[in-house]
């Protein structure tokens, strides 16, 4: 490990020790109040960078104290954050802040491009009030990025959440960017259903044929994903360049565009 790694991981286990004493009181399970007629839904904040990350420390205000919301539950499945061993969401629901960091110790360096760095399970009657806005928790402020290299990073976030509906399903159809773009190996793709029904996505070269089917059936509403190994239909591993993903999903139709790097 590196001068600037080491000095990037003490720097990180510093803040984290003078974290309040809440945060040794992580929220782990998550919880339905039929009664109140509240439930849990899933919420994704998304970060874009520009470069490749040593590492990251996020600290975010997600309401106001009043708001009936609070998080219940989160998993890094499916994130920018996944691969990595030192991971986590540190969450105060009476302060309505929520610190997530990672550290790369010795995988993969965090690839640059637009995703999740982690699922938030929310629940409460003001869940649509959700937003996300940079903050002070402890030592640490606001969104703090480092490169391998210690250089400037530039990144956007979202900050704002559309809620689906009273029955947790998203509103409407969509697909999203695959996660990671540019990427080696494995990417995920997420969808929305809200209604069940035939499902086709299918992955096409830039010449238009088609490369695999991933998906070939019917399917119940909800947010759903799929990865793609970068392997064709008989297994074999595809050659670098971009490619496109197509869903079919009743009267919805959509393409995405995506690059696969070796």
């Amino acid at each position: 490990m590196g001068f600037m790694r080491k000095l990037w991981v003490l720097i990180m286990a510093l803040t984290l020790v003078a974290l309040p004493v809440w945060a040794a009181n992580r929220v782990m399970v998550a919880n339905v109040d039929n009664n109140n007629k509240t439930v849990d839904q899933e919420v994704a904040f998304n970060l874009q960078t520009d470069q490749e990350l040593a590492g990251l420390a996020v600290a975010l205000k997600f309401a106001d104290k009043n708001d009936d919301v609070s998080i219940t539950g989160y998993n890094f499945t499916g994130t920018r954050l996944e691969g990595l061993q030192l991971k986590e969401a540190i969450i105060n629901n009476d302060e309505k802040t929520v610190v997530v960091y990672g550290i790369v110790l010795g995988e993969k360096n965090i690839a640059p491009g637009n995703g999740p760095l982690v699922y938030l399970t929310v629940t409460g009657k003001d869940v649509n009030k959700i937003n996300f806005t940079p903050t002070t928790v402890g030592k640490q402020e606001g969104i703090a990025l480092v490169t391998p290299e210690a250089s400037e990073v530039s990144y956007e976030f979202e900050n704002s959440y559309t809620p689906p509906d009273a029955a947790g399903l998203p509103k409407d159809f969509g697909i999203f960017q695959n996660f990671p773009n540019p990427f080696n190996a494995t990417t995920t793709i997420r969808y929305a259903l809200p209604e069940p029904g035939q499902v086709r996505l299918e992955i096409f070269n830039i010449l238009g044929q088609k490369v695999k089917t991933l998906v070939d059936e019917k399917q119940t509403a909800g947010n759903k994903q799929v990865i793609w190994d970068g392997r064709n239909e008989r297994g074999d591993v595809v050659s670098s360049g971009v490619y496109f993903y197509r869903i079919n999903a009743g009267k919805f139709h959509d393409v995405m565009k995506m690059s696969l790097l070796k």
